[in-house]
């Protein structure tokens, strides 16, 4: 299974699947910006994070399975983390279109004291950051992908602070997309580790596997970005729309 087919079968399917249901309700102006808004920071944020782990060799493709590569990853490898993002917000908004009740109309504005507590966050994540070190040290190459990971803690975290109420009255909504999303991508990614559409480094995972194939580390990336992306949705849509 080439990559490009793995997004035939896995991605674009859902992608016109998750289209339909949002057909109905046309797109608004000021929604826009919103999606947009997402994948722009989706590209920005997650390409270093990825090319640095392919770089490392945390994680690699064979050449056989994609097509091109810019910088260290497949062009596939970029449309696999935009259109897991799409696929996220789609369903997100299928879900407030088909139960209005859904949304809050919660206003998120921060004020000093949001801007203090977030600013004082980085005092505990500079620690984190330094325990991460200390333990890459102590364990070598085996937590690579698991030290990787805290990439996206601290973004979470930070949009939390910001907003906590907004995602408190959509918590269930939240661990929805978590889960579903998550679950799909994960047996989707079982499947191309078994094709061999991309490989791991055994040396850089702690070794610990779903059915002896697919790391906890990988599983824990789907269900982290796919929370982070909803969760970014949100922030950016219009308070009337969530």
């Amino acid at each position: 299974m080439t990559y490009f087919r793995f997004h035939l079968i896995f991605n674009l399917p859902l992608l016109l699947v998750l289209a339909a249901l949002n057909a109905p309700a046309p797109w608004l102006h000021e929604e826009i910006l919103a999606p947009a808004l997402v994948l722009l920071a989706v590209v920005v944020f997650t390409a270093p994070w990825d090319n640095l782990a392919v770089k490392w060799g945390i994680w690699g493709f064979p050449r056989e399975k994609y097509s091109l590569r810019i910088g260290y990853l497949p062009l596939e490898e970029y449309a696999f983390f935009l259109l897991q993002s799409v696929n996220v917000m789609l369903a997100v908004r299928a879900l407030f279109h088909l139960f209005p009740n859904l949304q809050t109309g919660l206003e998120t504005s921060p004020g000093m004291v949001t801007w203090l507590c977030l600013g004082a966050s980085v005092v505990p994540w500079a620690i984190v950051a330094a325990q991460l070190y200390w333990l890459r040290r102590k364990a070598g190459p085996r937590v690579n992908y698991a030290v990787h990971l805290a990439w996206f803690l601290p973004v979470i975290y930070g949009q939390w602070v910001l907003a906590p109420f907004l995602f408190w009255a959509h918590a269930g909504l939240l661990v929805l997309i978590t889960a579903v999303f998550g679950i799909y991508y994960t047996l989707a990614d079982f499947a191309a580790v078994r094709a061999g559409t991309w490989f791991f480094d055994e040396k850089q995972i702690t070794g610990v596997k779903l059915v002896g194939l697919l790391p906890w580390e990988e599983i824990a990336f789907f269900f982290l970005t796919s929370l982070l992306v909803a969760q970014s949705y949100l922030l950016l849509l219009p308070s009337d729309l969530r």
